[in-house]
């Protein structure tokens, strides 16, 4: 794997950058979101949904984008949920993007973005490529993954390597799964943000 690891800054660096109010609006709608979507999989098979440290992933993007770390400002979230990447990584700057496999949490993020007055386009389908040759077989049984509904680029009229930046929350046996995926796909240069949910969040380069 031609991946190279950015060191990120700790937490005490991260605490002196700044949350502006808009920004802590946008968190504050979003876990509400995430709350009710946590309410409705009571009654719903739906696939499991994990929330991330939003105050955590503002200041990293900030961090990131500050530094010029990535080689432009496209952004794509993997597996957006209600968007909140994206729409805070808009916030700051980046052309961002969402593909969510989920269509209430698309309806969510796109409801939110126009709430908010950020540009930010989501599409519904998989983040997996056409060709990627996935199959549900390849991940660990505790993989979530969706390996059978169509990707959703056409939808964006982009391609993977058109990105800059790259996010993604994979659960425990997708991560090497996400981590080749980026690296067979993505352009030179290109950046994967990932969170490890305990084991916090992580920045690579494809070399």
């Amino acid at each position: 794997m031609a991946l190279d690891p950015i060191p990120l800054p700790d937490d005490a660096t991260l605490a002196h950058i700044d949350v502006p109010a808009a920004a802590e609006a946008l968190i504050v709608d979003c876990e509400e979101r995430y709350k009710a979507f946590q309410r409705r999989m009571i009654d719903e098979a739906v696939v499991a949904f994990v929330q991330s440290d939003l105050h955590t992933l503002h200041r990293t993007l900030a961090w990131v984008r500050n530094r010029n770390l990535a080689p432009g400002r496209a952004l794509l979230e993997w597996g957006s949920g209600v968007g909140a990447v994206a729409l805070l990584g808009a916030r700051l700057g980046f052309d961002a993007y969402g593909i969510e496999v989920e269509p209430t949490l698309v309806d969510d993020a796109e409801e939110l973005a126009q709430i908010h007055g950020i540009d930010a386009t989501f599409a519904c389908g998989s983040f997996l490529p056409d060709d990627a040759g996935l199959a549900a077989q390849d991940l660990d049984e505790f993989a979530w993954l969706d390996t059978s509904t169509p990707a959703a680029y056409d939808d964006l009229e982009l391609d993977i390597d058109d990105f800059d930046l790259v996010f993604a929350y994979p659960w425990p046996g997708e991560q090497e799964v996400v981590f080749e995926l980026f690296d067979s796909y993505a352009a030179r240069g290109a950046c994967l943000l990932t969170n490890h949910g305990m084991e916090g969040l992580r920045l690579h380069r494809k070399a």
